[in-house]
This record gives structure tokens, C-alpha cells and sequence, in this order.
């Protein structure tokens, strides 16, 4: 594996070479730098310093708590020690820490199929094939066709048709949010929309904002009026879910 890069790597716009002064610089710049409005949307401002100090952050895993370095948690969190926390949570989650897991999957999962006959499919087959397109292209008639209105509510629903038309004009990024809001991918299957099949129906709750049942991709869709109202609901339902908020019909 290749040696943990310092901090100096690790930091935004640094290098290996840079003078310690002139890293030392920068990381005060950015210190002192309004950060709790621009960067984290919290309604009131604080520099990167003060947010990190108020935080009482140490250099500890933010899960467990357990020191990511000998004697971590006994080590302030500051700007200058930010960017080795970050490499060492990143060393933690994403290759020491989950080592046994990994191993004991690619165990397992030989004992199903074997590596070795995968061998002949190309990284992004297997992307394709396992975790769907990551490009989301659809058309109006793929939309008419594969998302079904119940309920009560008709091909003609006004509600249904502003959908459809929202659908279209979406960009990537809000299509992965609708995709993962109604069946909890991201992506769609290799097949795209022919394999979901969703339903669309009225809601009932007294809640205004949409919610899914992610387990048979259907959603619970307001009698939206204009595309607007719609428009606004949908993102408000995205964002609910996003931040971990309940969205899942009962």
C-alpha cells in the first residue's frame, strides 16, 4: 500500500515542497475565513477556528471515539492538524478499518461465484451490471410508460402531467434525487425504467410533501395545482431525505 501522504499532500492547493511558513500562512487565511454560513448553511457566522474549537474535536474517530493516532485524543483539532484527521479518518473508513470485512466478502462471495470468472467483464460491465447506469437519460414516452398513476389518479391528472413535464426538465443531479427518493438507488438499473415500473398515488397524509415506499417504488404525490408548488415540494421532499429526515410512507 502506498505510505500515508503528510499533511502538506493532504491539504487543499498544498504540496510536498511548500515552505512551512508559506502552508503555515495559508492555514491561518483560511482559519480566520467565515466558514459556518458559507460552508456548513448554519445561520450564524464563525470562522473555521472558532467552529473547530467549539466543536472540541480531538484527533479521534467521530464513530467510535477511538484515537486515530497514539495519544489523538488528547490532541486538539485545529486547522493545522485538519488535514492529517482527514487522512486518517479516510485510512480508517475506507482501508485499515474495514480490511476484515472486505476480506471476508471477497471470501464469501468467491464461494458463490468465483473471482475468477469475472475476470472476463470490463470495471464498468460490472458497474453497469451491479450498480446501474450512472448516466439517467430518459425520454416522455419511457416516462408515460413505466410510471403508472393509481389511487385515483389518471393519465389526464393534472398532478400526473406536471410530474411528467418536471421529470424531463430535471437535471442529473435532481433525477438521482428522485430516483433514490421513490426506490432508494441513485441509479438507474441497466434496463433503465422498464425494471421499476413506479406508481404514482394521491397523498393522503396530512402532510403537503410527497412521500415513497422505497420497497415497491411508489409515491405518495400531493394534488400539486401548478408546476411551481410541485417543483418546490419535490425539492423540499429531497432535501428531508437527504439530511437523514423520515420521507417513507408508514
Amino acid at each position: 500500500r502506498r505510505p500515508p501522504a503528510g499533511p502538506a499532500e493532504l491539504a487543499a492547493g498544498g504540496s510536498p515542497s511548500e515552505p512551512a511558513a508559506a502552508r503555515a500562512a495559508r492555514y491561518e487565511a483560511a482559519a480566520n475565513a467565515e466558514f459556518a454560513v458559507a460552508r456548513m448553511g448554519l445561520g450564524a457566522p464563525l470562522s473555521l477556528r472558532d467552529w473547530l474549537s467549539a466543536s472540541g474535536a480531538t484527533l479521534s474517530c467521530p464513530v467510535t471515539g477511538a484515537p486515530l493516532v497514539e495519544g489523538g485524543d488528547e490532541r486538539e483539532l485545529d486547522v493545522h492538524s485538519l488535514p492529517e484527521y482527514v487522512h486518517l479518518v479516510a485510512q480508517l473508513w475506507l482501508a485499515d478499518g474495514v480490511l476484515a470485512q472486505a476480506a471476508a466478502w471477497r471470501e464469501g462471495f468467491d464461494e458463490v461465484t468465483p473471482l475468477s470468472r469475472l475476470a472476463v467483464f470490463a470495471l464498468r460491465e460490472l458497474q453497469t451490471t451491479l450498480c446501474g447506469t450512472m448516466r439517467i437519460d430518459w425520454t416522455e414516452a419511457e416516462l408515460s410508460r413505466h410510471i403508472h398513476p393509481a389511487g385515483g389518479y389518471s393519465k389526464h391528472s393534472k398532478v400526473y402531467q406536471l410530474l411528467i413535464d418536471e421529470l424531463q426538465a430535471m437535471e442529473h443531479a435532481e433525477r438521482r434525487a428522485f430516483l433514490n427518493f421513490v426506490t432508494a438507488c441513485p441509479h438507474l438499473p441497466p434496463v433503465g425504467l422498464a425494471s421499476l415500473e413506479i406508481e404514482v398515488l394521491p397523498q393522503h397524509n396530512s402532510t403537503a410533501l410527497p412521500t415513497a415506499q422505497t420497497c415497491g417504488n411508489k409515491l405518495y404525490l400531493p394534488e400539486y395545482g401548478d408546476a411551481a408548488s410541485l417543483r418546490a415540494g419535490l425539492a423540499e421532499a429531497f432535501a428531508n431525505a437527504e439530511f437523514g429526515g423520515l420521507h417513507e410512507r408508514a
